[in-house]
């Protein structure tokens, strides 16, 4: 069945890649598809743009765009200030956000909030919308899947519709660590793991929200994450996808958190802090 799936996958897929409109791509989706995407067919979108006719007019063409068979809700931010309140809930709810670069006079850009964006929710497709090509070059230190002129927005918004929707459908489950407290499973998304901490015959795993005490070893832990997920000192483990800084003896997170860098771990850790940042710039 798996198989069998993944091959009607595939053939949708060249569909889409030889199709010009996003309509006739979601047509032939059946209702098995639509069941495999369950939670992605409801789309949220956010659109953040200080100019209010801008505004206006990327919902248009998005409405027009988005094909009938999926469901969406748009909330529109006309200010770099109305979007940091958003963010300031700790959490990023939307699947897809089109942000302008230029936010008026103020003293952040739609590149700031996107860093910002990145760290709260890392699955959220990040299109650029901007009439400044001279910030193309700068959206590349963030996530991002596409940018759009604004002069031509009539023409590119679908291809970046496009792209923004084939990398939900195709991205793979959430990724989970599993472990045991008292003789009890839990699981926890990879992607909202901070750092470990190993105290006595304890591991405190950190979240951005919450905090989690199993008696597994760090080393242990290891073995089910990812390699970005690299020992920082003898007593800590760090998700580097999600660090915003290192120094010399410590690796800082954007919510404020940090944690110790040994002496012994220094170089390693910044070497692969170094790759992280490549890899993901691209």
């Amino acid at each position: 069945m798996e198989t069998l799936f993944t091959s009607f996958l595939d053939f949708i897929f060249s569909i889409v890649n030889n199709t010009k409109r996003m309509k006739n791509y979601f047509s032939v989706l059946s209702n098995i598809q639509l069941k495999y995407i369950k939670g992605k067919i409801m789309l949220r979108i956010a659109i953040c743009d200080d100019n209010s006719v801008q505004l206006d007019i990327i919902q248009k063409e998005l409405e027009k765009t988005i094909p009938e068979d999926i469901s969406y809700s748009i909330n529109t931010f006309d200010s770099e200030t109305a979007f940091t309140e958003m963010l300031k809930s700790g959490s990023c709810i939307y699947d897809i956000i089109f942000m302008d670069i230029v936010l008026g006079d103020t003293g952040s850009s739609g590149i700031d909030l996107v860093h910002k964006v990145n760290f709260l929710n890392p699955e959220c497709q990040i299109i650029y919308i901007s009439q400044y090509l001279e910030f193309a070059p700068d959206v590349y230190d963030t996530q991002h899947v596409y940018f759009v002129n604004k002069e031509r927005i009539s023409e590119f918004l679908d291809k970046a519709l496009d792209t923004a929707l084939k990398n939900i459908i195709q991205a793979d489950t959430t990724h989970y660590l599993y472990f045991n407290i008292r003789k009890k499973q839990y699981k926890i998304p990879q992607n909202d793991i901070l750092y470990m901490e190993r105290n006595l015959r304890e591991t405190t795993i950190v979240t951005r929200t919450e905090k989690f005490k199993t008696s597994e070893s760090i080393d242990s832990l290891l073995k089910h994450l990812p390699s970005y997920f690299i020992v920082c000192h003898r007593s800590y483990a760090v998700n580097l996808k999600l660090a915003g800084s290192i120094h010399q003896y410590s690796i800082s997170f954007p919510n404020g958190k940090s944690v110790p860098v040994g002496r012994t771990h220094y170089a390693n850790v910044k070497k692969a802090f170094a790759l992280m940042n490549s890899y993901f710039s691209l």
